[in-house]
């Protein structure tokens, strides 16, 4: 049988998709040779101040500081959605909460939409794609097949929502995350002509912390890390009493009290994500090792932050900066692409997928909501957002756990509003966020500021999602 070229053969199939995908409209723009790999790592629970590339000299991110000081570091890149099942689908198409449906953790996307998703489009116009890591998309008892989407990626070596760091591979005990570094490195060294698409979603640093790598050093051991300056009784206290009785102050009391235990809490933390970082240091090494970093864009963020004692709170969900602002780092190696910056426009994990199609080469699909950031990446100034909409709407289902106040809003680049819709009255908050930066004082009854209130009031009500 005479053998067919991959390249016909390639071309072939792209002809198929077209015909049995007629709603992409992601048409490649220039030949596959060309393209770049993309790697997109992010981590989860992860909030922009635990790296140590924005300031933070505690804890230890060299890695991540190295990829920061050669790419272009977003300064003001925030989630739309702060919880894992919602962001993720956030991350995957490109859409807001309200628009792509995932609002708790049973349902997943439906296999129409991840049609339009990053890797579903990168592998039909010819992309090698790759999933290592946390899912979390969909109840795999509920969805096995679009939960765990195994056969839509070429390498698979994905996991729901609740798994341990401790993993059985041949009997012996391993750490997670080394067996994802691995996988990655063996991605890498498959011979394959394909440009390759590789997200590698971490686990760290989201517990359980019931195992640890025990090949590593807790770098952290019996140091005093700076705990938040709004970890105070007075700060939480001025939290609203649904707020103090929330699942965001489920450990305040305890923490509070007892500061040798958040201590702890904090030593843990930092040590997982210092661990990730080690990973993304021998990732990276890798493909250098094989000659791949000249032409494979490096993707890092988080899927949303944590508040680590802010305000006296823990967990994420809610409206605060430590909740929904998160690190994002993007290296374009090849030339000219690029040059080591910062930007402080606002951008969104909603841009992340048009980034990744426009990176490929390919025209960004309309149902992506989310803007690619090239034009940023290449030093240019077009005309960006001056706002964004947040929403979460989820509470545990458990009746046993404590609830989440379901929470909208509007950020723009001085002013957040904040409310609380179910509450009864309406909650709200107003932050000036250039004289608070910490949120400490709500301006909502302030005369001097109604005028500003009221304007994104108006704003929230206009971009909420009609019932």
């Amino acid at each position: 049988m005479k053998k067919i070229p991959f390249a016909s053969l390639l071309s072939v199939l792209l002809a198929v998709s077209r015909l049995t995908h007629p709603q992409c409209h992601a048409e490649p723009t220039e030949p596959l040779s060309q393209r770049p790999n993309i790697l997109f790592l992010f981590t989860d629970d992860q909030p922009a101040n635990c790296t140590g590339y924005s300031g933070n000299q505690a804890i230890q991110t060299p890695n991540l500081d190295t990829l920061a000081r050669r790419g272009t570091v977003f300064n003001n890149a925030f989630v739309t959605t702060a919880i894992c099942c919602s962001n993720r689908a956030c991350l995957m198409t490109g859409q807001p909460m309200h628009r792509h449906g995932i609002k708790d953790f049973r349902a997943p996307l439906s296999k129409e939409a991840f049609a339009n998703t990053y890797p579903a489009l990168l592998r039909r116009a010819g992309y090698r794609t790759g999933y290592l890591g946390k899912y979390a998309i969909g109840n795999p008892n509920m969805h096995p097949e679009e939960a765990l989407p195994k056969s839509e990626f070429d390498t698979w070596y994905g996991f729901p929502q609740s798994i341990s760091f401790k993993q059985s591979v041949n009997g012996e005990p391993r750490y997670l995350t080394s067996v994802m570094t691995e996988k990655a490195i063996d991605f890498f060294e498959e011979e394959d002509d394909r440009p390759f698409c590789l997200t590698v979603a971490f686990k760290e640093p989201h517990g359980p912390f019931s195992y640890f790598d025990p090949n590593v050093e807790d770098p952290y051991e019996n140091v005093e890390l700076p705990p938040s300056p709004t970890f105070t009784r007075e700060d939480f206290q001025k939290q609203p009493p649904f707020i103090r009785n929330s699942l965001n102050a489920s450990s305040s009391s305890e923490f509070l009290a007892n500061r040798d235990r958040h201590q702890q809490y904090l030593r843990t933390f930092y040590r997982t994500v210092t661990r990730a970082d080690q990973a993304v240091g021998e990732i990276l090494a890798a493909l250098k090792r094989l000659g791949l970093d000249k032409n494979t864009v490096v993707i890092f963020s988080s899927d949303h932050g944590d508040h680590l004692g802010d305000h006296g709170l823990t967990g994420k969900w809610l409206m605060y900066e430590s909740s929904i602002r998160v690190p994002l780092i993007i290296y374009d190696p090849r030339p000219k692409q690029q040059s080591s910056a910062q930007r402080d426009e606002l951008v969104l994990s909603l841009d992340i997928p048009a980034t990744i199609i426009s990176l490929a080469g390919l025209t960004v699909p309309e149902t992506m909501e989310g803007r690619s950031l090239l034009p940023l990446l290449h030093g240019k100034k077009p005309e960006w957002r001056s706002h964004f909409y947040y929403e979460h709407t989820y509470t545990p289902e458990d009746k046993k756990r404590l609830p989440i106040p379901r929470t909208e809003g509007i950020r723009t680049e001085r002013w957040k509003y904040v409310r609380y819709p179910e509450q009864s009255p309406v909650f709200e908050q107003l932050f000036d966020l250039d004289a608070d930066p910490l949120e400490q004082h709500n301006l909502i009854a302030s005369k001097q500021w109604q005028e500003m209130a009221d304007r994104l009031r108006r704003l929230c009500d206009a971009e909420a999602p009609r019932p």
